[in-house]
């Protein structure tokens, strides 16, 4: 029964990304726009009822550098609101909301399901999003006051860049070269996604990076039991975000989608942090047995020391 409720939740998440996408982008709510949605969600898009995080980061570096040289004190240019909204959403949460209700996140999940061929990228490269965060989100802006990740970020090329003009004919004139650059951009992140599983979560989206600082932490947590895995990799076949659960389960990688909480050998499950086992989980089967089935020595994924 406890699997099966897994399995009737994994089945739902494409039903919850797309009714958050509905939901942040319906216009009717336009009076949220006060509101920071832990997700990647362009303010610039026509039908954007809430604020992006990121772009009030921008903001607030650039606005910092402004008013510390107008003589303001250091803790009067902290934005608190933002900070601690993202603060109880990463520590509450961790990645849950990239994998069930970032709209940018469920655009990488659709495209990435037109190709079965993927490339894998190395562990490193998931880093990149912090330089993408130190760099462009809060050091750049705060030198020069322009939100310069926003004039890059393929979220707001779809969501502005491209409805702006359509809803607004007044624009067009002053589409100019950072603008077709700028959709050409975006252009080559479709391809990757078709590819790629979740490249821009692992490459470059600062918001996840912010998320990623309190996996350790955050109320759920997903863990792998090696005795019981079997090796197969399903978990890593059912990946979005193309990770190996057997090595990479609840890592700072991982957008919390619970996908792999469909392990066939049950493997692979999510819990509260206040319920995490350090050890094994009851009832663990005996030395050397792997899925309940007998593992000769060093079997590949048996805990070494046994």
């Amino acid at each position: 029964m406890r699997r099966s409720r897994r399995s009737l939740l994994s089945r739902r998440r494409n039903f919850i990304q797309g009714l958050s996408t509905v939901l942040l982008n319906c216009y009717v709510l336009r009076g949220a726009g006060g509101f920071c949605a832990p997700v990647l969600n362009c303010w610039a898009c026509p039908a954007a009822n809430t604020s992006c995080p990121i772009g009030g980061l921008q903001y607030a570096s650039g606005q910092a550098r402004l008013s510390l040289a107008g003589g303001a004190s250091l803790l009067s240019v902290i934005p608190y609101y933002l900070l601690g909204t993202l603060l109880l959403f990463s520590a509450t949460l961790g990645r849950f909301m990239c994998g069930w209700l970032c709209p940018f996140g469920w655009l990488q999940d659709l495209v990435g399901r037109l190709q079965h061929y993927k490339l894998h990228l190395p562990a490193w490269t998931g880093h990149l999003r912090y330089v993408f965060l130190i760099g462009l989100v809060l050091v750049v802006p705060f030198y020069t006051t322009q939100p310069w990740f926003s004039k890059l970020c393929p979220q707001g090329a779809l969501e502005g860049g491209l409805l702006q003009p359509l809803v607004d004919p007044g624009l067009r004139p002053l589409m100019g070269t950072l603008w077709y650059l700028k959709e050409a951009m975006l252009a080559l992140w479709l391809v990757a996604f078709a590819f790629i599983r979740r490249p821009f979560c692992r490459l470059m989206c600062p918001l996840g990076a912010i998320f990623s600082l309190f996996y350790g932490i955050s109320l759920l947590q997903i863990t792998q039991n090696p005795y019981q895995c079997t090796d197969c990799g399903w978990c890593q076949r059912a990946c979005p975000a193309g990770l190996d659960p057997r090595k990479q389960a609840g890592s700072h990688l991982c957008i919390s989608c619970l996908e792999c909480q469909d392990c066939p050998s049950g493997a692979v499950w999510a819990e509260p942090i206040w319920r995490k086992r350090g050890g094994l989980p009851p009832p663990a089967p005996s030395p050397g047995r792997r899925g309940g089935v007998e593992a000769p020595p060093g079997t590949p994924g048996e805990p070494k020391g046994v």
